[in-house]
């Protein structure tokens, strides 16, 4: 019996590798489809320089799955710099502060104006596309960035089931056991409660673009998240600032794993799927018909 479970188990292990390598095979680099990356920051903190943040890890995170190439580039809207001369440490004065030292109390996250939905791409060019050979373009526009208040529900868990184990340890009429009864009922209530912790967002509008015709295929809005923490990890020189490039990487994630789903499901398998078109509501009264 021992036997045929471990065989049982080693097939239920050995399944989703076999599947998930599988799926990780893409395509050959000659038929990967050619994409351009085109991202401009419209939020007020250019200094955070947030459209090349996200070029650098939407770039990385879009060749993953060996489906793309990215062909073509380019960012706008961050604070201007020279950008033929490569930045280095030493030219930075002593006394330069980090623009994301203060992002705490810079941000506030009031809603962000997102964009309606278009047929059609704005201030569109297709001969900047050609020449590259790309045959989608993937337009990002970051919004906003902004700090939240999250629930934690990792500590809202550990806290519960602590709570409840002290509480149902105490039993019988010693007392010790009714402090613990006591303790444990005023932390295993404290599991009921909303634990909040900061939690940094970028928000993006991304379009999917065809870079023969301009049209938009599908568009979406995304928001990367990153709670932060009461200590930076090595690497960073303060908590917002590693929250605010944990958040721009989530953007990228989530706004990569989106694309290549398309690409693999609508592309290259030829498959519809309506969840990628634009949302478009028709509503026909007495006065004539409105598109939402």
């Amino acid at each position: 019996m021992k036997k045929i479970f471990l065989m049982c188990l080693a097939i239920m292990l050995l399944v989703p590798c076999a599947t998930s390598a599988k799926k990780n095979d893409g395509l050959p680099e000659e038929d990967r489809i050619k994409i351009a990356v085109e991202i401009i920051n419209t939020s007020r903190y250019k200094e955070l320089n947030p459209a090349q943040s996200l070029e650098l890890f939407l770039n990385d995170k879009l060749a993953e799955k060996n489906l793309l190439n990215v062909v073509n580039s380019k960012t706008s809207g961050d604070a201007e710099k020279n950008l033929d001369e490569p930045f280095r440490d030493e030219d930075k004065p002593a006394d330069a502060p980090n623009p994301a030292e203060n992002i705490g109390e810079l941000l506030i996250f009031n809603a962000v104006e997102l964009p309606k939905p278009s047929t059609a791409a704005k201030n569109f060019d297709p001969e900047i596309y050609r020449d590259s050979g790309a045959k989608y373009l993937v337009r990002c526009e970051v919004l906003g960035i902004g700090a939240t208040k999250v629930e934690d529900k990792t500590i809202g868990k550990i806290v519960s089931v602590i709570g409840g184990g002290i509480s149902l340890s105490g039993h019988g009429n010693k007392t010790r056991d009714k402090t613990l009864r006591r303790v444990g009922t005023v932390i295993g209530f404290g599991g009921l409660f909303d634990l909040k912790r900061t939690a940094l967002n970028t928000v993006v509008n991304m379009q999917f673009i065809n870079a023969q015709t301009g049209e938009v295929i599908w568009q979406e809005n995304f928001i990367g998240q990153a709670v932060k923490h009461h200590s930076p990890r090595e690497g960073y020189s303060n908590v917002w600032e590693e929250a605010y490039i944990e958040s721009v990487k989530d953007s990228a994630k989530i706004i990569a794993k989106r694309v290549n789903k398309y690409v693999d499901r609508v592309i290259i398998q030829g498959k519809s799927d309506k969840s990628f078109l634009p949302k478009t509501f028709k509503f026909s009264g007495l006065g004539g018909s409105m598109n939402f």
